[in-house]
């Protein structure tokens, strides 16, 4: 435990509380950010948004691009992990300012 006490104090924090909200909020905080630029990634890759590439991608009748395929279904899921980390960002900030 003597361990965990240096870290919380060298870092400035005066009670284990207020470490713990802390280290709380860095994982929402960093798997937001991790697909932010999973998204970003492919924005910039095709140049528009995922909408956008989806619809183009459906418009290719009697043709597949597996690559393309793939990174649909990549990009879909990086946006919607994004938007439900983000949800669970403001959910636990909300919690936290409640708390104090």
């Amino acid at each position: 435990m003597k361990a965990i006490e240096e870290v919380q104090f060298s870092e400035g924090y005066d009670t284990p509380k207020a470490f713990i909200k802390d280290l709380a909020l860095m994982l929402p905080l960093s798997r937001v950010e991790q697909y932010r630029a999973e998204c970003e990634f492919f924005q910039k890759k095709y140049a528009m948004s995922m909408e956008e590439f989806e619809s183009r991608l459906h418009e290719e009748k009697g043709y597949e691009d597996f690559e393309k395929e793939d990174d649909l279904a990549d990009w879909q899921f990086s946006l919607e992990t994004l938007r439900w980390w983000e949800e669970k960002e403001r959910n636990l900030q909300k919690s936290l300012e409640e708390s104090l």
